[in-house]
């Protein structure tokens, strides 16, 4: 499913393993994807980093700054995880097999890290970025940014198009109980102009809020 066939099989079993198991036989961090998770976060970095480079040559910093996040963060990460059935794999707590943190599945991604790193410590980094790059667009296409829905798109690149400094969000607010959370958003373009919405996750509010503001300046 990955495309990448392990030399050491132990890297892969330790990629797979979820804190929540290790933890309830006193383990160590050593034992669990932990480490490896923080070691991929930093590999899937550079390696999207340097997409975004060969890929938007002429793009601002601000700008890329804006794409990179999207493409790296947990919520990103567990959709590629999911793709993938990653969670059938994992090693977790029995009390944890169908939990899901927040809106979006954390394990899946953070696993999906820890495997990044996994594949890095044992083919190197070219591995590790074929791995990454192969999936990402496979499943997400995730350098096509005219995507008309992606309000926080479409606003990066009204201030591109308009010399603008980048948007930046607030979360304002987060409210209601955990299962049904209500956040509030504010996003600003300095100099030209202030939304806010709410939303079900913090994305949404942020694409709610985003759209907002595109609609002041239209």
């Amino acid at each position: 499913r990955i495309g990448y066939r392990f030399k050491d099989d132990a890297l892969l079993v330790r990629a797979l393993t979820h804190p929540s198991l290790i933890d309830e036989y006193d383990g160590g961090a050593s034992f669990s994807n932990q480490r490896l998770e923080f070691l991929g976060d930093r590999v899937l970095g550079l390696v999207m980093a340097e997409w975004l480079i060969q890929k938007y040559p002429n793009e601002r910093e601000g700008f890329l700054t804006k794409v990179f996040h999207r493409l790296v963060s947990g919520e990103t990460c567990a959709k590629i995880g999911h793709s993938l059935q990653l969670r059938e794999f994992l090693f977790v707590d029995p009390s944890m097999q169908r939990n899901e943190s927040g809106h979006y599945d954390k394990a899946v991604g953070d696993a999906i890290e820890a495997l990044i790193a996994a594949i890095y410590r044992d083919g190197g980094l070219k591995a590790a970025d074929a791995f990454i790059r192969r999936i990402w667009v496979q499943i997400t296409d995730p350098l096509d940014e005219t995507s008309a829905d992606n309000q926080k798109t479409r606003l990066s690149d009204w201030c591109g198009a308009n010399k603008a400094p980048y948007a930046t969000y607030e979360t304002l607010s987060r409210e209601g109980p955990d299962h049904a959370p209500i956040f509030t958003v504010q996003v600003s373009v300095e100099g030209h102009g202030i939304a806010r919405a709410t939303g079900r996750s913090k994305q949404d509010a942020e694409k709610a809020a985003a759209h907002s503001l595109l609609e002041q300046f239209t």
